[in-house]
């Protein structure tokens, strides 16, 4: 294969060109098949074939004249192809259509129907119906970066957190992730892989002692059979925005927020924020610092492999959504983004907010409180004192001295299995019983400093109600 992609195109054969194809190089094989058309310029296959490399090379106006013979000459997969690039340019009814096309031929072929292309036609009514209530926000700047350090851009105050990796943040959480971490740096929230269900949300937090607990995934509400990933919350402690490539995604990954429900500490179902901040392609990293009420989020929409563009905007206090017949800009532009100007309101001029991001510095060292544990929306106590109930507040206690017993047991069975490794004969039976007796005493301690918890905020919030 080496060989063949140095041969210039002329002296390229039409297997050759063929072989280059199914290698995924279209760019290279595309001038064979253009030369081969103008011989037979009705030939099914070729006609696919050119479409297609034109298509991944994102020439999507001239695709479309060759994948539509192709589809007229019944080669199999040109209506699909015809579905992904009609998807490209938010041309969600043709995209239904061709989807559908493909279908019918599968089905005649006798041939099974993939899950695939059900969920993408799907995903196109959805994104039909998303397009006519995009949101009228202003997109204030953007930056074309990397995409494996995309967070070294997100130039924030620090009372908004911090996001990066394990090297950034100073905190263990799995190689290749991205994370963030609140102000305080007791928390940190991150997608964590998992062995059957793509990456889902989780969390490690710090405890009393300094040390950090396990890692947990988030409440039920979030996480589902696919990925989630790159959460960032709110100053109120219950706000979060988080990417899901779900059934809820109209491409990759998109955005959505949900909101934690303290009184029996799960999530609300999460809700995709919508177009322009979602599209087609990957769109993840919601950030919002409130400081500066300046928002941030990250797409690879229109890019090539390898780099991102992240925008800036100013976030609205309510969904503020287009309307398409007042409108001088074609609404598939607004929610592409493809000129952050058209967002802007007459005589907008962002050049003072955006000094003011030039000039934060790095965060300083704060000093970090006791712990923060949150009552309800916007109350967060930090210290004992603020416990109006006595109850609530040694439930609290009880919460935090059992996360000690687990830390101290966690570190006492990875001592015994370190021993059981090179023990022998009865001593290492006997390793074995005592690793079984306290992985047992571990996993009816692991759900008590949540329950804990939770019967403390309720005690709490009890003795606020009769104060009140």
């Amino acid at each position: 294969m080496a060989l063949i992609s140095l041969l210039p195109a002329s002296a390229l054969t039409l297997d050759q060109a063929r072989e280059l194809y199914k290698a995924g190089k279209y760019e290279e094989a595309a001038p064979v098949f253009k030369a081969q058309l103008k011989r037979r310029p009705n030939d099914g296959s070729l006609n696919h074939w050119y479409g297609v490399c034109l298509f991944y090379g994102k020439k999507y106006d001239e695709a479309e004249k060759y994948l539509k013979i192709g589809a007229k000459r019944k080669v199999l997969e040109s209506p699909h192809f015809l579905g992904d690039l009609y998807m490209a340019q938010y041309q969600f009814d043709n995209a239904v259509s061709s989807y559908q096309d493909y279908v019918e031929a599968l089905e005649k072929s006798k041939k099974q129907v993939p899950d695939s292309v059900t969920e993408a036609i799907a995903r196109a009514r959805k994104a039909k119906r998303m397009l006519q209530h995009v949101e009228r926000v202003q997109i204030i700047d953007s930056l074309i970066v990397d995409a494996d350090s995309f967070f070294e851009h997100f130039k924030m105050t620090p009372e908004s957190g911090r996001i990066g990796t394990s090297e950034t943040l100073g905190i263990a959480i799995p190689e290749g992730t991205v994370g963030y971490a609140p102000q305080r740096g007791d928390k940190v929230f991150f997608g964590m892989p998992t062995e059957d269900k793509g990456y889902e949300l989780c969390t490690i937090n710090k405890l009393t002692d300094g040390q950090w607990s396990r890692i947990s995934p988030l409440p039920e509400g979030v996480n589902t059979d696919r990925n989630e990933s790159y959460p960032f919350f709110l100053n109120d402690g219950v706000t979060l925005y988080f990417a899901s490539n779900g059934e809820e995604s109209i491409g990759g990954y998109d955005i959505f927020i949900t909101r934690l429900n303290l009184e029996n500490n799960t999530y609300l179902k999460p809700e995709n924020v919508g177009m322009p901040f979602n599209s087609v392609y990957n769109d993840y990293m919601m950030a919002v610092d409130e400081m500066l009420n300046i928002g941030w989020f990250v797409s690879d929409r229109e890019q090539i492999p390898g780099k991102v563009t992240i925008y800036l905007f100013i976030p609205n206090e309510s969904k503020l959504t287009y309307n398409i017949d007042e409108i001088k800009t074609d609404i598939k532009s607004l929610a592409l983004i493809r000129s952050i100007r058209d967002s802007w309101p007459e005589g907008a001029d962002y050049t003072n907010l955006l000094q003011q991001l030039n000039d934060i510095k790095e965060a300083k060292t704060v000093t970090r409180p006791d712990f923060v544990f949150a009552i309800c929306n916007g109350l967060h106590y930090t210290t004992l004192d603020q416990f109006s109930s006595a109850e609530g507040r040694n439930l609290f206690v009880k919460a935090n001295e059992t996360r000690k017993s687990i830390a101290h047991l966690e570190s006492h069975v990875a001592d015994l299995r370190h021993q059981y490794a090179r023990a022998k004969g009865t001593t290492r039976q006997r390793l074995a019983a005592e690793i079984g007796s306290v992985e047992s005493q571990l996993l009816s301690l692991y759900p008590q400093p949540e329950a804990y918890e939770n019967q403390a905020r309720k005690a709490e919030l009890d003795a606020l109600k009769k104060k009140h």
